[in-house]
């Protein structure tokens, strides 16, 4: 048997006999499912993107440049599908194993592979919203708009632009998913961390909220975390590739 299923079967071993786990995910369990990051060296988005188009200010001063951007995307985005590691979260929630994920991510993809309870810390990229009145739009029917040259999209209620309901540089984060992930967090006897290297704040802070609260700490991610040292289990494998060993272990498992 390999190292990795060997720690595939520690995985599951140590979910099963948590009460009240809750993972936290980020950018590394998105890249496998074909969304580029935006860090890597050599593929990250930063590379080649000027960040003032997802900042507040920017898109403030010009929309047209975050959407003609976001033409590029768009296709990646809509293509994209779950993967095993996605997949596998489902499952423990949907196995009573998993109260909760947190992500750091806005592809929806984890309520596409059939997560329930999924807390958004920087919004969601399938809605737009109205600067003017709020109205949330589906991100699918305003690209399309902006495919076929409205660019900005307004909103047809009040002609607001619309802004992608996802967290820009400059703003803040919504109040409800992130207090409900405090605390999410602080009653969690297992915090899992999949595809995060814990550089992002505020999220990062949340490995040390669950530790404080006497939690353990599961990281699986393909490069080395700031809390390696201080986690019960780390893989350092592509989150996808393992999530398939651990979801072959764990349907062998409820099988017996």
């Amino acid at each position: 048997m390999s190292e990795v299923t060997d720690k595939a079967k520690e995985f599951i071993d140590i979910v099963s006999s948590a009460s009240s786990a809750v993972a936290l995910t980020g950018a590394g369990i998105s890249t496998e499912s074909g969304i580029p990051d935006y860090r890597s060296p050599g593929t990250g988005l930063w590379e080649r993107m000027d960040q003032s188009i997802v900042s507040l200010e920017g898109f403030y001063q010009d929309p047209t440049r975050y959407y003609s951007y976001a033409i590029e995307m768009y296709s990646i985005r809509r293509s994209a599908k779950p993967n095993p590691a996605h997949y596998l979260l489902a499952e423990l929630e949907d196995n009573k194993l998993l109260k909760g994920v947190i992500t750091q991510n806005v592809d929806g993809l984890h309520q596409e592979a059939g997560s329930g309870n999924v807390y958004e810390l920087h919004g969601s990229l399938r809605q737009a919203v109205c600067l003017n009145c709020s109205l949330i739009s589906l991100m699918d029917e305003v690209m399309e708009r902006v495919i076929s040259g409205e660019n900005p999209p307004l909103c047809k209620e009040c002609g607001g632009v619309l802004k992608p309901n996802a967290v820009f540089f400059g703003e803040i984060l919504p109040r409800v998913p992130w207090e409900r992930s405090l605390e999410l967090t602080r009653q969690a006897d297992l915090f899992l961390v999949i595809g995060s290297s814990l550089q992002v704040s505020p999220a990062n802070i949340l490995p040390d909220v669950a530790l404080r609260a006497g939690a353990k700490l599961v990281i699986i991610n393909l490069t080395p975390t700031p809390y390696d040292m201080d986690a019960n289990l780390v893989i350092q494998h592509r989150v996808g590739d393992f999530a398939t060993l651990a979801l072959q272990v764990f349907k062998s498992d409820i099988s017996v």
